[in-house]
């Protein structure tokens, strides 16, 4: 039998949202009691789902970037031979490196939180959460410019994204994201003209959906990240969205997941900020064997219910 409605219903409300902003607001102010100089230049923000308004009941932990803006690195490759000379002619050798800037936070965490409750990850550094704030990955990264032209006169035709080196990778590992773009696309496609303003619930939904999977054995954790299944949904088709039920919504999209992955359509999905496939070998993207076994187990959950 079919998930009832009311479930369904339930499951698309939004999780508590005060913690995830005392956490940011926490971290934010024990960073701005470094004695800086005037010319370090930083902003702090959340990223994930909380930000994006897909979280739900029983997220436990927040993403929080610190994006040094006092430099930047870029991508050239799409620009001519004088695009490139008018770039490096406008531009000196940055004065900062991001080591030195995060080297500056990590102590600053150091000393707010301790030592003991601050951790050294591999992407991100955990800062252990108490009873008045979340556990926190925060993100230490600089601003990325992937140029699409150059001249003096429009500096700012570039996709903005976020890059920073893995810690412990030998040899370290450089990931780039693009945080802002995925925020503005999920908004998009949110806007009532496009899917009434049902996408974000429906993500909620299909969060708690896994989540119950998980809890009743037909998948495991690992099998279907949180990020990866928000991206799979920006794939389905805006008029899926536009059903009068929660009932009618879900089964169109997972209707939509099962024939792309039968006809190879799936295979050509992109991420949410549309700057890389959702599938393949890479770091940042998931596994197709993965979705499909997610797919099918959805499916069979969504009946056994």
């Amino acid at each position: 039998m079919a998930i009832p409605e009311r479930q369904l219903q339930t499951w698309s409300n939004q999780g508590a949202v005060q913690s995830s902003a005392a956490t940011h607001k926490s971290v934010e102010n024990c960073i701005k009691k470094v004695s800086w100089n005037d010319d370090v230049n930083y902003v702090t923000y959340l990223q994930g789902s909380y930000p994006n308004y897909t979280n739900i009941y029983g997220n436990s932990d927040v993403d929080l970037v610190v994006e040094f803006r006092s430099i930047f690195s870029k991508n050239l490759s799409a620009l001519t031979q004088e695009q490139k000379r008018q770039f490096d002619s406008d531009y000196d050798d940055a004065k900062y490196s991001l080591a030195s800037f995060k080297k500056a936070v990590i102590e600053q965490l150091k000393k707010c939180y301790g030592d003991n409750n601050v951790e050294i990850g591999n992407k991100a550094v955990v800062v252990k959460g108490d009873g008045s704030r979340l556990d926190c990955d925060v993100v230490v990264c600089n601003p990325y410019r992937k140029y699409n032209s150059y001249s003096s006169l429009n500096k700012s035709d570039y996709i903005e994204g976020i890059i920073f080196k893995t810690e412990h990778d030998v040899p370290q590992n450089t990931i780039i994201n693009y945080p802002k773009v995925h925020l503005k696309n999920g908004s998009l496609k949110n806007r009532q003209e496009n899917t009434n303003g049902n996408f974000k619930p429906s993500v909620r939904v299909l969060k708690n959906m896994k989540a119950t999977m998980v809890n009743r054995g037909y998948i495991t954790k690992e099998l279907a990240p949180s990020y990866f299944l928000e991206c799979l949904m920006y794939n389905s088709k805006n008029s899926n969205y536009r059903k009068s039920t929660y009932s009618d919504i879900m089964v169109s999209i997972i209707n939509q997941f099962y024939n792309d992955n039968n006809d190879g359509t799936m295979a050509t999905y992109l991420v949410q900020n549309e700057q890389r496939k959702l599938f393949g070998s890479e770091d940042q993207q998931w596994n197709i064997a993965d979705a499909t076994t997610f797919v099918t187990q959805l499916i069979k959950f969504w009946n056994e219910y």
